[in-house]
């Protein structure tokens, strides 16, 4: 699988387990399948860290389309324009994007353990989604990039451990297509990747409030 088949299926993953939260909350099996897709963009979110020519400009991108994307966020998951309970994941992936670059900045371990501690604490309270095992799920991919075996022990354990919700076991289902990445990109759809996420739930929005009854 290429990173641009990876995210198509992150993506489907994503609306159907959006529509399972905001319109159809008794049919479970969609939030179940929804779990597949914050590890395949973690992942990706990894790959793209190590193949980027500009981090800052990749942490400038993530950041801008989180603040975009909160009041679809929350229009669509939380029922109002602004709730501050949860932020969308676009933060995560933000605060999982600025720990790898500050920790490749310094060679100095507790400095190191510094970053991490404190982007998991960050992520914590400002309540972005998945929180830190969100960030710790970012940080394994990296880590234990060349560690195959390892890196998936760890992801598996922290999908099954570190949530407080027990549907996000399926997540560890994403290491299935996470396994068979081909280390090829593929289209870029760049811009389209990045807008999905809050047009998306933006149609969610307008989907429930306006043409379900």
């Amino acid at each position: 699988m290429s990173v641009f088949t990876l995210k198509i299926l992150a993506c489907i993953s994503m609306v159907i387990d959006h529509l399972g939260a905001s319109i159809y909350p008794d049919a479970l099996w969609m939030r179940y399948v929804g779990r597949l897709s914050f590890p395949i963009f973690a992942f990706l979110l990894v790959e793209g860290f190590y193949h980027t020519k500009n981090v800052k400009k990749y942490l400038f991108r993530m950041g801008i389309f989180a603040l975009i994307s909160e009041v679809p966020f929350d229009l669509a998951l939380k029922d109002g324009i602004v709730d501050l309970s949860s932020q969308n994941v676009y933060f995560t992936l933000f605060l999982g994007l600025l720990m790898l670059y500050l920790i490749k900045w310094t060679d100095v371990l507790y400095l190191k353990i510094l970053i991490i501690v404190s982007i998991m604490v960050t992520a914590q309270q400002i309540h972005c989604d998945y929180r830190y095992p969100g960030i710790w799920m970012i940080l394994s991919f990296a880590a234990l990039r060349d560690l195959p075996l390892f890196k998936n022990i760890n992801i598996i354990s922290a999908n099954v451990r570190l949530f407080a919700t027990k549907i996000q076991v399926a997540g560890a289902l994403a290491l299935i297509p996470i396994g068979l990445y081909n280390g090829k990109k593929g289209p870029s759809w760049k811009y389209f990747f990045y807008a999905f996420y809050p047009v998306h739930l933006l149609m969610i929005y307008f989907a429930r409030e306006y043409l379900i009854w």
